[in-house]
């Protein structure tokens, strides 16, 4: 792309142009006519200078106008441009034009093309906007070939997405018209006869016509280059010649052309120089120049399908006398460039065989390839990077596997002596072709599959740390990883798989901080680096999970791995882990090394519900074991003290293996069991905000060899901002060397340090540099305000940092200290705490707390604090509240995100406020910044489909996503299959129509949601049965399932059945399908018994119900019901599916059923017995509320006029992701 200045400039030129032509009524052809009569030191001037502004149409041959860009105007309402003034500015616009870097490094000096002389020639202000517009076409060029290169890699291996965006960038590029302009510029100076150009102006046009195989305008650029008595076309001019006639098939064209070469290079009538030509072979220009145009000839005939003709010459430049001088009428002998472009030539015939049997006699040549190209060799040498390439990725195209693996092997063998860099893309290439071979080779033995995979791991993939290319930025090199792992997987093999996922994640961190160590990396594109990291190993765990049978050992392995590249446990994942632990812990043959038991500690703490529980459960098995916990981790170790009750017997003993304080602590306990009347003393952690004596800025000491280091400060700060947990944690690391030594950084180093552990959960380190960072501020006494600030700066950062670690007990504890000495914590420091609020019943109220005392003590909130409270009170349907922030923070001049539109919306959503929703949701796509993502579109369309039904809003919605070049998400297909099966008029050819095109898209998989919605139209709304039952049974044998990795129907779809069955009161039928369900392997979840027991009241056997109500578990006081939810929310299908002999867990929603159906049946001392039980399990008040406040209502059934509704919304109603 042009510089943005530089387009200003060019504008203006064009306008100027243009300007002095409408105002003198002359064509451009005029103007040069005028300056040929004046001579040349007039002809620039003569531009508007010399000319009347009588307007005279125009006459005569030539454009009247010319447009160098559709982007540029004609229209100028200024004072005409003086031709000085056209001169200086197409002059700036050559200056500011930068061309690119790889191109202006292998131009061979050209005395004609100094700008001063261009601009005396008298056509120096064509000769610039020609070069200028040939360069941002050759530009263009180089861009659709590499973009072509990465389509044709990704491809390759089996990415197809971004594919389509791709092809458009390629279309929009090839679209542009640069060439079409400056060939229009030459036509019309070339109508003057004393026209003239240097050199390298024909070349650049004629490399256009390369380009773009425009032979006709190559013919006319040579034929008034022939006509310059005072100036010789140099090898680059025939070689674009014969390149351009080649493009076209036209052989006839090359030949002659060539054959116009030999008869110049007999009168002496060439220059010896063209493009390719390296800055270090001046001695031998001629030479290197005559066996470029020979080799073009060579590469023609390759082209144009004469293979026979390519051999014939190349033999004539074999049989060519090689001496030290090489006459213009002598042949020139081959270079390794004439036996590469040979090699390269077979491959692009597709005479695959051909060219590997060349490679192959190249390979066993003694000399290696050539650092010159054009070095004179009558014997081949050993093949280039340029014939590797070529090979390469003509075996992998062609599938010769063998072949591909075997060269390989050779070149890692003579790579390093031939001086040859093997890259990334080289790998690709064997990864894929060896993949997509395994992928279609269904009969390939399991040993063979081992030994190939075996192959792969250990000689394609790099394991050493220098070959800092091959990172995980690149896509195409992580899915390829990804697959080979999955490979292993599919064999059987799931050690191997893991340990070599661990190696690669393991080698990709390592190379990341070899790479920032060695100043390698842009630091710019560090996170791409870790992300991509990170995204292999989520990737991998999201594939695994679809495996019902993946064992503990590999699940934690899978844990640690995820810990080890900083990315986060998934909702599934962590139910896959603690499901997989219940049903192996009571196993006596169970046996965990020390890493696999912090693996599982770490799942226990990933959970999003409270993990007391889980924790107690843990420690007992680690006692139960044996568990030696001083082998843990410091990390490990550091999460069992934050998260154990320094109360509880248990945990305290297990504690005590970590020495002191534990272990006078679990003395003590043990007395008090004994002996009540004795007192405790806490743990030297503090268990409350007041218990923590604050650290006064007073008492901050000087340490005697401290001293602050400005160098240091930048060496341990390069982490900030953004840096990655390598980055933090190799700061850290600087940190602690400087520290030994009496060095330090500054204050506001130390405290982004510890805010960035608190986000890698690294509370110890924090505590750590905590406590150093008090001589940081010791070395601060003088001035004494710069000790001031930083202690607050520091206290300010360790709210922070201990707020997103989790420990937000201890980081009320420096929120105290602040305001204690007068201070107020910072935006940032609040909006930590308010993010980390852990009391789910009470998080909107500890939220807004927070948010009161920061604004009663003036603090300006953030956009990150905006958004935190507006998401809370979002999640809690205040939706008025969080619309009044929503003001406010505009009010305030902080510009929304798409993540704060997206929280009111939702917001909205949740209470039914449409307008506000409507509103919000066009000032969000309004704003420049906004960039289109589903979850808006999805959250309207939901709003439309069950909060306040009216299909036309879902279609607006939906045809606006599709505007915006969204891909719907699978969600997004369920709302319109919804909305035409459930919104009256029920429109049922377009809701099949709608669920074939989610059939045809192959970026969205179908899902349970998708039949149950189905199912839901056809029965509760149709009232259909016959076609409920119909779609039902054809599931399981629909294409689709068939792609899927666990059981289908799944629990969502025999929901929707049995909510079938319910509304058309056939609960005859529900035990056959239920004992389907069983024999399936699917888990039943507490809203099938929620309809079962509705089911079953309504037809009179409400004992039915009961037995089903009792025949559920309820889950541990304040822990939500598992193994209900995950079916409902918007996850892959390849999901981990629950076992199906695990517990059933009630829900609220269970004994809401439950108590209407012993009302609906009379029964209210059952149902008084039914909420003093649910009182008892603690429930929040607002939940016992509403369930009790079904006793109130005279005229409660089962059978209420919402069930229905409210069951089908119920049946698949994920966040609108």
């Amino acid at each position: 792309m042009l510089p943005k200045v530089a387009n200003q400039l060019f504008h203006h030129t064009s306008r100027a142009v243009v300007t002095i032509q409408n105002q003198t009524g002359h064509t451009l052809r005029n103007v040069l006519q005028l300056q040929s009569s004046s001579g040349s030191s007039t002809a620039v001037t003569g531009w508007g200078s010399s000319v009347s502004s009588g307007g005279s149409a125009h006459s005569g041959p030539g454009p009247s106008k010319f447009h160098t860009s559709s982007r540029l105007h004609t229209t100028h309402n200024g004072s005409p441009l003086s031709a000085s003034q056209v001169r200086e500015r197409v002059e700036k616009l050559a200056a500011f034009r930068a061309p690119s870097t790889h191109r202006s490094q292998n131009l061979a000096p050209d005395p004609s093309s100094d700008p001063a002389q261009i601009v005396r020639s008298g056509f120096g202000t064509y000769a610039t906007l020609i070069t200028t517009l040939t360069d941002r076409d050759y530009e263009n060029y180089e861009a659709v070939r590499r973009a072509e290169a990465r389509l044709k890699r990704r491809r390759r291996a089996d990415l197809d997405q971004g594919a389509e965006e791709e092809e458009r960038r390629i279309a929009s590029l090839r679209g542009d018209s640069h060439f079409a302009s400056a060939y229009a510029l030459f036509q019309t100076a070339a109508v003057n006869p004393n026209s003239q150009f240097p050199l390298h102006v024909y070349n650049k046009l004629l490399r256009s016509c390369v380009i773009h195989a425009n032979a006709d305008a190559a013919s006319a650029v040579y034929a008034h280059l022939e006509k310059r008595s005072d100036l010789n076309p140099d090898a680059q001019t025939y070689i674009s010649l014969i390149a351009t006639f080649a493009n076209r098939k036209d052989i006839h064209g090359a030949e002659d052309t060539f054959q116009k070469f030999k008869d110049a290079s007999r009168l002496d009538a060439v220059q010896w120089s063209f493009d390719a030509l390296r800055s270090d072979a001046h001695d031998h220009t001629q030479r290197a120049s005559q066996t470029a145009v020979w080799n073009e000839m060579l590469t023609a005939y390759f082209h144009c399908g004469q293979p026979q003709d390519a051999l014939a010459l190349l033999e004539q430049m074999m049989d060519a006398p090689s001496g030290p001088i090489l006459k213009t009428t002598d042949i020139p002998p081959p270079s390794s460039a004439t036996f590469s472009q040979a090699v390269t030539g077979f491959c692009q015939l597709g005479d695959v065989p051909t060219a590997l049997t060349w490679f192959e006699r190249m390979l066993q040549q003694q000399e290696p390839a050539s650092a010159n190209p054009y070095e004179p060799t009558l014997v081949p040498r050993r093949p280039d990077a340029s014939s590797w390439t070529a090979m390469f990725d003509a075996l992998a195209d062609e599938g010769m596997v063998a072949e591909l693996n075997r060269l390989f092997v050779r070149w890692l063998q003579i790579a390093p002596e031939d001086g040859i860099s093997i890259l990334s893309d080289h790998r690709d290439s064997v990864l894929a072709a060896n993949l997509r071979f395994m992928d279609t080779r269904a009969d390939l033995d399991k040993m063979k599959a081992l030994e190939l995979l075996d192959f792969l791991s250990s000689h394609v993939l790099p394991w050493e740390t220098g070959a800092v290319h091959f990172t995980f930025q690149r896509e195409t090199s992580r899915t390829l990883c990804e697959r080979l792992v999955m490979q292993y997987w599919r064999f059987q093999h799931p050690e191997q798989a893991l340990d070599l996922a661990t190696q690669i994640a393991s080698r990709q961190l390592q190379v990341l901080q070899y790479g920032q160590a060695q100043e390698t990396f842009d630091s710019s594109k560090t996170q791409w680096r870790i992300e991509g990291t990170r995204r292999f190993v989520t990737d991998l765990v999201t594939n695994m999970l679809s495996d019902s049978n993946i064992s503990l050992p590999h699940l934690l392995q899978l844990s640690a791995l995820l810990a080890d590249v900083g990315a986060l446990h998934s909702a599934t994942f962590t139910e896959a882990c603690l499901n997989a632990y219940a049903l192996q812990r009571n196993n006596p043959t169970l046996s965990l090394a020390s890493r696999e038991w912090e693996a599982l500690l770490d799942v226990i703490l990933a959970g999003d519900l409270d993990s007391t529980a889980s924790l107690n459960t843990f420690v007992d098995d680690l006692l139960q074991h044996s568990v030696d916990i001083s082998q843990f981790s410091e990390h490990a170790k550091g999460q069992l003290v934050r998260g154990l009750s320094s109360n509880d017997l248990n945990s305290v003993r297990l504690l005590a293996q970590l020495g002191e304080p534990f272990a006078s602590r679990y003395t003590e306990l043990q007395h008090n069991q004994q002996s009540p009347t004795v007192t405790t003393q806490s743990l030297e952690r503090p268990s409350s905000r007041d218990e923590t004596p604050a650290t006064p800025v007073s008492s901050v000491q000087l340490h005697p060899s401290a001293r602050i280091d400005s160098a240091h400060s930048h060496l341990v700060g390069e982490f900030f901002p953004g840096g990655n947990k390598v980055a933090v944690l190799s700061a850290y690391q600087r940190f602690q060397n400087g520290a030994d030594k009496g060095i330090y950084p500054r204050a506001i180093v130390v405290a982004r340090l510890i805010s960035a552990l608190g986000r890698l959960g690294e509370t110890e380190k924090i505590r750590d540099l905590y406590h150093t960072a008090q001589t940081v501020l010791g070395a601060l006494e003088n001035p004494k305000q710069w000790q001031v600030s930083g202690w607050f700066l520091v206290e300010d950062h360790m709210i922070i940092g201990l707020a997103h670690a989790g420990d937000v007990e201890a980081a009320h504890v420096h929120r105290q200290r602040i305001l204690q000495q007068g201070g107020v914590p910072s935006a940032d420091a609040y909006g930590a705490l308010i993010l980390n609020v852990k009391d789910t019943t009470d998080d909107t109220s500890n939220a807004m707390s927070l948010y009161q005392e920061s604004q009663s003590y003036g603090v300006v909130p953030n956009i990150f604090m905006y958004n935190t409270v507006i998401s809370k009170l979002a999640k809690a349907r205040k939706a008025d509240y969080a619309l009044h922030l929503f003001q406010d923070m505009k009010a305030r001049n902080v510009q929304p995100t798409s993540v704060t539109y997206g929280a009111v919306i939702a917001a909205c959503c949740r209470v039914g406020d449409a307008a506000s929703a409507e509103l919000l949701f066009h000032e969000m796509t309004s704003e420049s910044t906004f960039k289109p993502r589903v979850p808006p579109y999805n959250t309207m369309m939901q709003l439309y489909t069950h909060t306040k039904p009216d299909r036309e809003r879902v279609l607006y919605y939906y045809n606006a996503l599709r505007e915006a070049n969204v891909q719907p998400t699978a969600h997004t297909y369920k709302l319109l299959i919804d909305a035409y099966g459930c919104i009256e008029p029920v429109d049922i050819p377009a809701m099949q129509d709608t669920f074939a095109e989610l059939v045809a898209d192959r970026n969205v998989s179908v899902q349970g949601t998708h039949w149950a919605a189905l199912i839901n139209a056809w029965g509760c709304v149709q009232k259909d049965l016959d076609q409920v039952l119909a779609v039902f049974d054809s599931i399981a044998t629909h294409p689709t399932t068939s792609q899927r990795g666990s059981p289908m129907p799944d629990a969502v779809v025999y929901e929707a059945l049995i909510n079938s069955l319910v509304t058309l009161r056939r609960m005859d039928l529900a035990p056959t399908y239920l004992e389907r369900l069983r024999a399936s392997g699917v888990h039943m979840t507490a809203y099938i018994a929620n309809l079962l027991i509705k089911g079953y009241a309504s037809n009179n056997q409400i004992e039915r119900s009961r037995e089903i109500f009792e025949a559920l578990k309820d889950p541990q006081e304040g822990v939500a019901a598992p193994h209900n939810h995950a079916p409902h929310q918007n996850k892959p299908h390849f999901a981990a599916p629950v076992p199906a002999n695990a517990p059933v867990f009630r829900e609220p929603s269970t004994w809401e059923a439950m108590v209407r159906a012993e009302l609906g049946n009379g029964e209210r001392d059952r149902a008084l017995g039914l909420l003093q039980r649910l009182q008892a399990r603690m429930f929040p008040p607002a939940v016992y509320q509403r369930i009790s406040g079904i006793m109130l209502d005279d005229s409660v059934s089962p059978w209420s006029s919402s069930s229905v509704d409210s069951t089908a919304t119920s049946l698949s109603s994920p966040s609108s992701s």
